[in-house]
């Protein structure tokens, strides 16, 4: 009895710490910008709690900072001063997303994809999220399930984006402008979702600056926070908050509340690999329905059968030349097209959204090269195979495997940097930047002959790019290469983990979402 009473204790312990956790906790919180030599700074001092059932409205004029604000309680963005708990945990944490529903401004869905997919991508975040079926049908969108989701009306999209915050069973939504473009209909349905959601005990904070939503919000805000600009803050604080006062108690017990089953947000055992294999078969369809991108890559293959045609191209030659063939395709798909496609999803937002979901950073990183090394993969296989057949080249299958795997191995340095790439240049010069950095690799690999100077041979051998050509000259038959292939095996490695962090840091970045 005497455990039996002490259990009771804990457990009621337990559940009086729930009910009273802070959803989202800013304390002492100021952001600043840099902007050409000098510093901006948006925000000062902002303390903000957000408890469970709390319905906050926050308010403000354009140029005020909600939506730096925003960013920050997401994670998105980093304070310059000052703490924020999302779920009791820092908002950059993935563990911290994992009750959270959150609809963004601007936010444009990726090409290609159906809207029962992205549905799915999204679901696979959450350990216990609601089913498609059920997403789709509470935002009327399960007749449009099979059609794709750039092809949606204005209105049908900003449902979309509804149904991906409620994706995840979410305990707070956190909505930015939610009712923007809906039509009659789509606006009526919406609230009826916000309703059922308050009936659920589900928490909300709510950017609004739609006239048409305060009737609404008048009989279901508990709280309005109004955020004022900088320069024109009341000199207590630039952030004031009104407790909310109901027009009609009738309307209140209409939507009251339940006292919802709380879950502290605790470090998330998500199933990385079931994650990583869902945005990795994303990321193929996406491919895979490129097809101008494929003709191109493919075009490169058909080279292969006219060598025949070429007097000389034999033996040593036709191997030299099937190698630089291969990595002219294997650059265009790890640099050119993975950055492109990064800059892309910056530039549409995607990427901001995904860092409001669970969604690891790893997972979506390896999910990426995966992608790129698959493309590459299927390439070679179609390049050997041509050569095998067409040019009658006599190798030692063995001597074909080592070589496969060198080629394939070796160029996963250079999908990450792809990567890195994508993050930390500007989206609108992504083009001509990747393109024009497809030059550097045959220079600095040791493919053209830029200069004897002893010098710049130097040079050259700090080029992961010359270490890649070496290891794979050393894997292929009959060619010379310098015997130094534990050097370019560790220099490789290196590069891959250097990449890897600038990959990371840029993904994590402040601008990576500006």
């Amino acid at each position: 009895m005497v455990l039996d009473a002490n259990f009771t204790s804990v457990v009621f312990d337990i559940l009086i710490h729930l009910q009273n956790m802070n959803l989202i906790e800013l304390a002492n919180v100021s952001k600043s910008f840099y902007k050409g030599f000098g510093v901006e700074q948006v925000l000062k001092d902002i303390n903000l709690t957000v408890k469970q059932n709390d319905f906050i409205v926050l308010r403000g004029e354009n140029g005020s900072g909600k939506s730096t604000l925003l960013n920050l309680i997401l994670g998105v963005l980093k304070p310059s001063i000052g703490q924020i708990k999302l779920m009791e945990l820092p908002p950059d944490n993935s563990s911290s997303k994992i009750g959270l529903g959150v609809v963004l401004q601007d936010t444009q869905v990726p090409r290609k994809v159906k809207v029962k997919e992205l549905v799915n991508l999204l679901r696979s975040y959450y350990p216990n999220p609601l089913s498609s079926e059920d997403i789709l049908n509470k935002v009327s969108l399960a007749h449009k399930e099979d059609a794709w989701a750039t092809d949606l009306s204005g209105g049908q999209k900003q449902r979309l984006y509804f149904a991906l915050a409620l994706a995840g069973n979410p305990q707070l939504l956190i909505l930015d402008e939610p009712t923007r473009n809906l039509d009659d209909k789509g606006y009526e349905e919406f609230w009826k979702q916000i309703k059922l959601c308050r009936q659920q005990g589900i928490t909300i904070l709510m950017v609004t600056n739609n006239k048409s939503d305060w009737d609404e919000l008048g009989t279901l805000a508990t709280r309005y926070v109004t955020l004022h600009n900088l320069s024109e803050s009341p000199q207590k604080s630039q952030l004031v908050e009104d407790f909310a006062i109901p027009k009609s108690e009738e309307k209140l017990d209409a939507v009251a509340v339940h006292e919802p089953v709380v879950k502290k947000s605790e470090p998330l055992n998500q199933n990385i690999l079931a994650i990583i294999r869902n945005q990795f078969l994303f990321e193929t369809r996406q491919f895979l329905r490129t097809p101008l991108f494929l003709l191109g890559i493919f075009s490169f293959v058909g080279f292969v059968p006219l060598l025949n045609k070429v007097p000389g191209m034999t033996g040593n030659s036709a191997i030299e030349f099937i190698i630089y063939l291969s990595g002219i395709i294997f650059f265009l798909i790890v640099i050119e097209r993975l950055g492109k496609r990064i800059a892309v999803e910056r530039s549409e937002r995607w990427l901001k959204l995904l860092r409001t979901t669970p969604l690891p950073p790893v997972a979506y990183i390896v999910a990426k090269i995966a992608t790129a090394i698959l493309l590459c993969t299927v390439s070679l296989l179609l390049i050997f195979g041509l050569a095998i057949w067409q040019l009658k080249i006599s190798v030692d299958p063995s001597s074909w495997l080592v070589l496969f795997l060198c080629l394939i191995l070796g160029i996963v340095p250079f999908a990450i940097l792809g990567l890195a790439l994508g993050y930390l240049i500007d989206p609108r010069s992504a083009d001509s930047i990747l393109s024009w950095s497809l030059f550097v690799v045959p220079l600095t690999c040791g493919a053209l002959q830029i200069s004897e100077s002893k010098i710049v041979q130097n040079l050259m051998v700090l080029s992961p790019f010359y270490h890649y050509r070496e290891l794979v000259f050393w894997a292929a038959p009959k060619l010379n290469y310098d015997n130094q292939i534990f050097l370019h095996l560790l220099w490789l490695i290196w590069s891959c983990g250097v990449f890897g962090l600038i990959a990371t840091w840029s993904y994590q970045r402040d601008q990576a979402v500006q």
